[in-house]
């Protein structure tokens, strides 16, 4: 089954989402700080304790079944179906289920924060414009992770996929100039339409894509060698920022320029 696309949340989201859970903790100490001291008494006669407790369950089953905490929300299905309790000792012990298993899940929960100068490029369909995303369909799912490695600080992740873009506008480069791209190594491709790019007419066209092997080259350079890919090169995020810059300003460059895959 295909995962649930991700979701960006801010600050502000994550506490008014989160804050049924914090309602949820304060409620159930309450209850169970009055169970504690009247654990040998009888329940029957105590209906606000048992309308509390019983809210309470409703909103742990509500609230966890919503946010995935599946354990604790068939634990307050459970107790529900065998409400009421009938002494405060036994609601005492439901309480203390509950919270060991509320707790256990919710420190299972992580969050990640991402910086604002970072959010926006995030799962971005969109980063390179729709241009690009409508000549070269192919590279959507790597544009997208490119931005989102980017917003995660997963430099060398970032870079990959955006290698992985490249290579498609290098491809549509190839077939332009009918030259073969069964190469694992970018360098002869280049060369070769380097070579085929000089014999055109001076002018505009001639210089496009003279401009376009030279970003080539830069780009391949940057990243040492895509074929190669050597483990041993790291990225930090400013040139990761500043290669996917490049990149997206080169596969616009190529769309301008009438290139397709």
């Amino acid at each position: 089954m295909e995962s649930e696309p991700y979701r960006l949340w801010s600050l502000l989201d994550m506490l008014r989402s989160y804050f049924p859970f914090y309602d949820i903790a304060c409620r159930l100490e309450a209850l169970r700080g009055d169970a504690v001291i009247l654990k040998t008494h009888n329940l029957e006669s105590r209906a606000s304790h048992l309308d509390n407790f019983r809210q309470l369950l409703d909103a742990i089953h509500r609230e966890c079944g919503t946010f995935g905490l599946t354990h604790t929300a068939r634990l307050a299905a459970r107790v529900i179906a065998r409400f009421p309790p009938n002494t405060f000792g036994d609601l005492l012990h439901e309480l203390n289920h509950l919270d060991d298993s509320l707790r256990s899940e919710l420190e299972g929960e992580s969050i990640f924060r991402i910086p604002p100068e970072r959010k926006n490029y995030f799962e971005r369909e969109d980063l390179f414009g729709p241009e690009v995303g409508t000549a070269f369909p192919s590279c959507a799912r790597d544009i997208r992770k490119a931005g989102s490695c980017y917003a995660l600080e997963q430099e060398d992740a970032c870079v990959y996929h955006l290698m992985q873009v490249l290579e498609r506008g290098l491809n549509a480069l190839a077939t332009k100039f009918q030259v073969p791209f069964e190469y694992r190594n970018w360098q002869p491709i280049i060369v070769a339409v380097e070579a085929q790019v000089k014999s055109l007419p001076r002018g505009d066209t001639r210089h496009f894509y003279q401009e376009v092997v030279a970003q080539f080259g830069f780009l391949k350079d940057a990243y040492r060698n895509h074929a190669a890919h050597a483990h041993d090169e790291s990225y930090d995020l400013e040139k990761a920022l500043s290669i996917l810059n490049h990149v997206r300003d080169f596969m616009r460059a190529l769309v301008k320029g009438g290139l397709v895959e």
